[in-house]
């Protein structure tokens, strides 16, 4: 797994797994120039310096290969606030009062809940469609894996793992910062920060000292507000490796006594531990894995092992159903296309070392002791011929699904995935005739149906198929447009 952190000033790359040992392990890291204003800003050399961004990073990393989770910082989103419970008509109402943005511009997602004996809230984000989506198009064309895009503070929370105490973060950049304040008593919420961003506490001087005590004392009356109950001398994090900020009194006042740093489960290799809290975000992502089996149930996850039973923690993911599903797909197609490539090279080997011995065992004479061996083998010979006859047969039977695969992979173009690809007929002898018209029968995705029109001539182009068809052209409310195809079989190479 690869996590990115989108920051304002810098991308933040990191590599993980988890092993037998349960336990996640860092393979690498790696700090780049900005990429987020190519996701922020419109226009199409935007899009085109984000393409190349991913481009470069599958060349320097295992990304091509791997899953890749995304995270953007709090200030982006349009809307963090906890919540009384209310139905998605009324909440729809509210985020548009206080954003002025339809709902039906943002991605919404509620990770964290609250039940008795804490008020019953719920804590929802939203973020404007078009980053996400902007992110997304740019990973299908450079076939990524992205499945997940989440907020920062809802990774550095799964990474912290101290779900019973207040945890305030203050997210700080070069010229954006803001308050995201979490507490068992009800939830998440999003306080704007503007005079704690680096570039104003650094310009102020001494009275860079009164600007955070303001901004925190105007942040504890929020959470006052936002909560029955609350702990006002609550320690404050800060993500900034600048000594002088850290060296506010302050910020030093309220800072947490113990060092945070990554928990106990994760084994960070060569990892600088001093950067460790600064890299919680880009870690806190990938334990997502621990979402799913054998972790499933959160009472053996590590990353919950301290999470009381009135607080419920789901998935923070923003991506669409749909994008996900594709990016799985892509996955599995290349593990496919590699098992083909590692069975074609053993089968290789296998021919040559055949072969050799052929030829090194063909300038021996027979000994006369092995006459007799020869004498039964010609005996058993009817026994070979059935043994023949069935791989014949077999060799009949094949359906050449690799070379299919192959062939596929070819004539798609950028910009289109599968959701669902079946190659071949479970009873080919059965039925000739119907197995090699539907030979293939596919669903294709992609954000602009007129890629299903080349597709569709780019299989014509294909000697392996023949009379590729489309049958059905859906959208779906996310703007992605579906596909159903079908493929015939046809004259390549048995």
């Amino acid at each position: 797994m690869i996590s990115i952190y989108f920051r304002p000033d810098s991308t933040q790359i990191l590599q993980g797994s988890i092993r037998k040992d349960g336990k996640l392990h860092i393979e690498g890291y790696e700090e780049t120039d900005a990429a987020l204003p190519f996701i922020t800003e419109d226009g199409a050399a935007a899009e085109a310096n984000l393409q190349r961004f991913l481009h470069a990073l599958k060349e320097d990393t295992d990304v091509s290969s791997d899953d890749v989770l995304a995270v953007l910082p709090d200030y982006l989103f349009s809307y963090i606030e906890s919540i009384e419970y209310i139905n998605k008509e009324n909440l729809a109402v509210t985020i548009q009062e206080q954003t002025g943005e339809t709902i039906d511009n943002l991605y919404l997602t509620q990770p964290l809940a609250t039940e008795s004996p804490a008020p019953d809230r719920q804590s929802v984000y939203a973020i404007k469609k078009v980053f996400v989506d902007r992110l997304v198009e740019a990973s299908m064309k450079e076939r990524i894996a992205l499945i997940s895009v989440e907020p920062a503070s809802m990774a550095f929370y799964r990474a912290y793992g101290k779900w019973s105490e207040e945890m305030p973060l203050v997210e700080m950049f070069q010229e954006h910062a803001s308050i995201i304040t979490y507490s068992p008593a009800g939830g998440i919420f999003l306080s704007d920060a503007p005079t704690m961003n680096e570039k104003a506490l650094l310009g102020e001087g001494a009275q860079s000292n009164a600007s955070v005590s303001t901004a925190y004392a105007a942040n504890d009356f929020a959470a006052g507000q936002a909560y029955a109950n609350v702990n006002t001398d609550m320690p404050y994090i800060v993500l900034t490796d600048n000594q002088r900020i850290l060296d506010i009194p302050s910020i030093r006042f309220r800072m947490p006594q113990e060092p945070v740093k990554f928990p106990d489960f994760v084994v960070s290799g060569a990892f600088p531990e001093e950067m460790e809290m600064l890299w919680m975000p880009c870690l806190g992502t990938l334990l997502q894995a621990y979402d799913e089996a054998p972790y499933k149930d959160k009472e053996k996850s590590p990353a919950y092992d301290a999470l009381p039973p009135f607080i419920h923690v789901s998935s923070a993911n923003l991506l669409p159903d749909l994008a996900r599903q594709a990016a799985r797909n892509r996955q599995w197609k290349r593990i496919i296309q590699r098992g083909s490539k590692a069975a074609s090279m053993i089968l290789g080997t296998a021919i040559v070392a055949e072969l050799a011995a052929i030829f090194y065992f063909s300038t021996f004479h027979i000994a006369p002791n092995l006459q007799a061996d020869y004498q039964k083998a010609k005996a058993d010979l009817q026994t070979i011929n059935v043994e023949t006859d069935v791989i014949q047969q077999a060799k009949k039977e094949n359906q050449q699904t690799f070379q299919a695969l192959h062939s596929l992979t070819a004539a798609r173009p950028d910009g289109c995935g599968f959701t669902e690809l079946k190659i071949g007929s479970d009873n080919p002898e059965g039925e000739k005739d119907r197995s090699r018209l539907d030979y293939v029968t596919l669903t294709a995705i992609a954000g602009n149906e007129m890629v299903f029109q080349q597709f569709r001539e780019n299989l014509a182009g294909e000697t392996f198929f023949q009379s590729p068809s489309i049958n059905s052209i859906n959208a779906d409310s996310n703007g992605f447009k579906t596909a159903k195809m079908t493929i015939a079989r046809g004259g390549g190479k048995e």
